[in-house]
């Protein structure tokens, strides 16, 4: 089969993936798709670590190449991989993401219908999972159907086209960058759907709620900026109205409670505290009650609280990196010039 017979670039960006980036690739070579229908671009950000060496060892069971770009925001190097696609259409899959056998079979009815816009799925988490994911990501991926203001790059597939002519990734942000696209997809009137049979195994689901508020301060670090760029259409209204909330709710407590005390005016300090705490209650009880688990009530509301204090404090710049990240350096994806 020839180059031009290629269906599907999968394109797997990585730095310093070893842990995983074996079961990754695993996953992709057992896909009911035939192998020569579809090519897997790895695109690494400098790793090192032995991810470099462990994806070569897949060349005998995929049709696997390895492209280098160090320095850059991870959707650039998502861009470089779709200029350098041979597919008619392109797979995002990130390397801590194992997709299930039938994954790319399933894709492309959709894909191949007329009109079909951007497609994906919310994660789904290990089966050992900690009550933590399992009561803050569990229904993700059953919720989050049909026509939705996002998908994840980790498990975004369109066709090469389309992504072009909407401008690739942004490579000036250096997160949110699936948001942004899907934002910039929906106002040039492309149709962004779920679909929750194309969801795939996020190995790196945070467990522990230190991981969990590294990964809430680290993703919510350009949130806002593109919440402003399109504050009607923007998927991010109610990450960042909460994250005000959240900051008003700490200056409230910290200032106010102290304040109604030293005036010896108990009930307004209590009515203080109770207002703090009443944004993570109704977001938990939003969730439990759209889910129907009432039980999972109270470690929302302690997640939610987390999940604000980690949002509110990327608002005043206090990010927690999770590793270190590359400066941003361009713009948008521009597609290749034909030789």
């Amino acid at each position: 089969m020839s180059a031009n017979d290629i269906a599907v670039s999968v394109i797997v960006p990585t730095l310093n993936e070893e842990a995983v980036i074996a079961r990754c690739l695993s996953g992709l070579t057992g896909q009911s798709m035939p192998g020569e229908a579809f090519e897997v671009i790895l695109v690494d950000n400098g790793s090192r670590d032995r991810t470099v060496e462990i994806a070569l060892e897949f060349q005998d069971r995929l049709r696997i190449r390895v492209l280098r770009r160090e320095g850059v925001p991870v959707s650039a190097l998502r861009n470089l991989g779709a200029a350098e696609a041979r597919g008619r259409f392109v797979a995002f899959l990130d390397a801590d993401c194992v997709a299930p056998p039938d994954w790319l079979d399933q894709a492309m009815e959709p894909l191949s219908q007329p009109g079909c816009g951007v497609i994906g799925a919310h994660y789904t988490i290990p089966p050992d999972s900690s009550w933590l994911a399992r009561a803050w990501y569990g229904g993700m991926r059953a919720e989050r159907r049909g026509r939705v203001a996002y998908v994840p790059a980790g498990t975004m597939l369109a066709s090469r086209e389309l992504f072009f002519k909407v401008g690739g990734f942004d490579e000036s942000i250096r997160t949110s960058e699936d948001c942004e696209f899907c934002q910039r997809a929906s106002a040039a009137g492309f149709s962004v759907e779920g679909i929750p049979s194309l969801s795939v195994v996020h190995l790196g689901t945070p467990q522990s709620m230190a991981a969990f508020y590294r990964k809430q301060s680290w993703q919510g670090t350009d949130v806002h900026t593109v919440f402003l760029r399109d504050m009607r259409r923007s998927a991010h209204a109610k990450a960042t109205l909460f994250a005000l909330y959240t900051l008003c709710s700490l200056a409230a407590v910290a200032v106010g409670v102290p304040a109604a005390l030293l005036w010896g005016n108990a009930a307004a300090a209590v009515w203080i505290a109770i207002l703090a705490l009443g944004g993570p209650l109704l977001m938990a009880a939003r969730s439990a009650m759209r889910r129907k688990r009432w039980g999972l009530l109270a470690p929302l509301a302690l997640l939610y609280a987390v999940y604000g204090l980690a949002r509110g404090l990327c608002l005043l710049g206090l990010v927690s990196r999770r590793r270190a990240q590359p400066q941003a350096v361009g713009t948008v994806a521009q597609e290749p010039k034909a030789a």
